[in-house]
């Protein structure tokens, strides 16, 4: 599920992660954030033949890029689902949801990444959000038995590993 559009803020030219990047890891980067396969949640599986193919580039250019990129801490990549999660995704103004329904379906997609790691990363962040947090708010510390999350949600925060895992989704 691609997006008709992504925001890329002029202050990434002044970020020093950004800068420390060598060419390709800029270009690279650029990519993750602006490619068609790119979801909502900042998240997109990206097998390296379809980086390939779109930026032009041979194997071992593609894996220096994504060590560069991963070493200026500005995703988080699993190697074994080939996803790869755009670090602070949220902190930009044009990825934060704008209202209920923007955070169900942000948060249904964030459901749906197979790396346990980057899974539990988009979720912290999204939830970190003002929609995420109206959307789908923490459980009632008092266990007073209030249902924190609204009768017509789509799909709740994971709450860990296990409840969201292959195993737990049927294989999905």
């Amino acid at each position: 599920m691609s997006r008709d559009f992504a925001p890329i803020s002029p202050a990434i030219w002044t970020s020093p992660a950004f800068l420390s990047l060598n060419g390709d890891g800029r270009q690279l980067h650029l990519y993750f954030i602006s490619s068609p396969h790119q979801t909502s949640a900042g998240c997109c599986r990206i097998r390296e033949g379809y980086a390939l193919a779109d930026l032009g580039w041979i194997s071992q250019q593609y894996r220096e890029a994504l060590a560069n990129v991963i070493g200026a801490d500005l995703v988080l990549h699993d190697p074994r689902t080939e996803e790869t999660y755009v670090k602070k995704w949220f902190k930009h103004k044009g990825n934060i949801p704008t209202n209920k329904d923007h955070a169900k379906g942000t948060m249904k997609i964030i459901s749906n990444i197979d790396s346990d790691q980057i899974r539990e990363l988009a979720e912290a962040d999204f939830l970190a959000t003002e929609w995420g947090r109206k959307t789908f708010p923490a459980p009632d510390p008092d266990n007073t038995g209030n249902h924190p999350f609204d009768s017509d949600s789509v799909v709740q925060p994971i709450t860990s590993a296990l409840a969201n895992s292959r195993l737990m989704r049927a294989g999905r």
